[in-house]
């Protein structure tokens, strides 16, 4: 498990999209400090479901967004989106089933590849099209 480190290379340039990577790396983060800690799985429960819940809310914003500027790959998109969702769904179940035997760290590694892919390959497409909405504000 390594921390994930925002890196200005990650910026969309819409300033709440870039804020919800950032709090959904600090989210990530704070399980993995967590688990260090050997926290109590109540608590390890309490921030995996604030994965889940602020993952869904952010894809509502980013979607909206891909709305307004006419992505063309918005469809692509939103079933990327549906499926870490269900993934998220599933592993919350799974820790909530067993915790013990719940593999944070396999976890952790898994959402945060899958972050870091996510926003360097295809949120990045976004970007002409939010530039040619006037949607990107170049800030990170």
């Amino acid at each position: 498990m390594t921390l994930l480190r925002w890196r200005a290379s990650m910026s969309l340039g819409v300033p709440t999209i870039d804020a919800d990577h950032k709090h959904l790396i600090e989210i990530l983060n704070r399980l993995h400090f967590l688990k260090l800690a050997g926290d109590d799985s109540g608590s390890l429960g309490n921030v995996l479901g604030e994965l889940v819940e602020y993952t869904r809310n952010h894809f509502t914003r980013e979607e909206a967004l891909m709305r307004r500027c006419g992505f063309p790959g918005f469809a692509h998109h939103r079933q990327q989106h549906q499926a870490i969702c269900d993934a998220l769904a599933d592993f919350h179940l799974a820790f909530y089933t067993d915790p013990a035997g719940f593999d944070m760290a396999a976890f952790y590694d898994f959402v945060a590849d899958w972050l870091l892919v996510h926003v360097m390959r295809e949120d990045m497409k976004l970007r002409p099209h939010l530039v040619k909405a006037g949607l990107f504000a170049n800030a990170g």
